[in-house]
């Protein structure tokens, strides 16, 4: 089956799409990844062409570290709006023409950002478009969802509510992909309705959701799709001398989403690792995170499936794939969400006896990190709960779920 499969953003945005391409491709699948330059290589590594979205201008704007500053000033979020609606504007030309030029693509897999550009086109086309989520628009209003979650409906108000704001982020490349596709405004005239009954499979574990929480029709839980790392990939020998001179370190990372000033948090990992009394292991991320010692290294990426069995515990920003990897290797730990889906992951850890507490990134501080951080190593609970939820995530086959989608749809 030939299969297009489209992603764009942040790393956790891709990781894991490139670990499902690889999967698919090993199964006798024809894969072709749509994406951005910056993360072509992710999919190129494993044996996949690329069909390149040119977004390197627009990408600058979208992701950089001021997106999620409170205090948005008219004039900037016009920019950002206008920026959003060329990223749109580049993918729904690329799409179609990666679907459609030579053999072209028998289906389509989505990321969540480009599903609606992505089910408009299938649409028109007469191809199938599958949603591939491991991120979840509903999942950017936790307390809405968390607040409805016993009518089992809260999710599907939340994810509405979502999508009905990234309307008019939309708007431009929908009318430009209709007049293209010939598809009458009528038929499919709204955000909402490209994406109605679409076929949606979630890349995370149903254990983790609330009791009751209902996903929409035709969307289901597949497990995880795990990143596939690079056959050629070695650690670092500063990391490995690092870990075999002393106890299990504690990790600090916080991906693209950054938690604060970043020599404010070079301090404050600082400080929380001189009170315990621990070793650290921090990964630089977006943020350039940078912190020395004896007992911390500093390091840059690092498969997650290889490091994270290693340490003692995990402070990190709650993205679902970082989520995922930490329960996946049963090491407990204390999330600091800052922003999009990161508190509700946040909430769903505590709320399952997984982590102490979670701390609201821009309240960090060394008393509130140390103090949580201190219980998540001392109090066994938490691990043997991780522990425990780590059998049932491995148990667990998202790729497998995705090709009995392909083999059956």
């Amino acid at each position: 089956m030939r299969i297009l499969l489209v992603t764009w953003g942040s790393t956790g945005d891709v990781l894991p799409y490139a670990g499902l391409g690889a999967r698919l491709r090993a199964a006798g699948h024809e894969v072709v990844a749509a994406t951005s330059e910056r993360h072509a290589s992710r999919f190129r590594v494993h044996g996949m062409p690329v069909h390149v979205l040119p977004l390197a201008r627009q990408e600058e704007s979208a992701l950089a570290a001021d997106r999620f500053d409170r205090w948005q000033s008219p004039a900037r979020i016009k920019r950002r709006t206008r920026n959003a609606q060329d990223i749109a504007q580049v993918i729904a030309r690329e799409v179609l023409a990666a679907a459609t030029s030579g053999k072209g693509a028998e289906v389509i897999l989505a990321h969540p950002l480009p599903h609606p550009l992505c089910a408009l086109i299938a649409a028109g086309t007469g191809r199938t478009c599958i949603g591939i989520y491991t991120a979840s628009p509903g999942m950017l209003l936790p307390r809405l969802s968390a607040r409805r979650a016993a009518t089992g409906r809260g999710y599907q108000f939340a994810e509405t509510l979502a999508w009905a704001a990234m309307r008019p982020l939309y708007a431009p490349a929908l009318s430009w992909l209709r007049r293209e596709l010939g598809v009458r405004k009528a038929r499919e005239s709204t955000l909402g309705s490209t994406r109605r009954g679409a076929r949606v499979l979630h890349g995370y574990s149903n254990v983790l959701l609330p009791e009751g929480f209902a996903l929409p029709d035709r969307h289901a839980c597949a497990g995880y799709w795990w990143p596939a790392r690079d056959e050629a990939w070695r650690p670092d020998e500063r990391l490995t001398d690092f870990l075999a001179c002393g106890p299990a370190p504690v990790y600090f990372g916080f991906g693209s989403v950054s938690p604060g000033d970043a020599e404010r948090l070079n301090g404050t990992i600082e400080n929380v690792v001189r009170r315990l009394g621990v070793r650290a292991v921090v990964q630089a991320g977006w943020q350039g995170l940078d912190v020395s010692g004896d007992d911390i290294l500093t390091i840059g990426e690092c498969p997650h499936d290889w490091l994270f069995p290693r340490m003692a515990a995990l402070v990190h920003h709650a993205g679902p794939g970082t989520v995922g990897a930490g329960l996946r290797a049963g090491v407990p730990a204390v999330p600091v969400p800052l922003a999009l889906d990161q508190p509700f992951w946040a909430r769903r850890l505590t709320a399952l006896g997984l982590s102490p507490a979670y701390i609201n990134a821009r309240r960090l501080t060394t008393d509130t990190l140390a103090a949580a951080l201190h219980a998540t190593l001392h109090d066994t609970r938490y691990r043997d709960e991780c522990t425990k939820t780590s059998r049932i995530i491995e148990s667990q086959d998202g790729a497998t779920a995705v090709l009995n989608e392909l083999e059956n749809g």
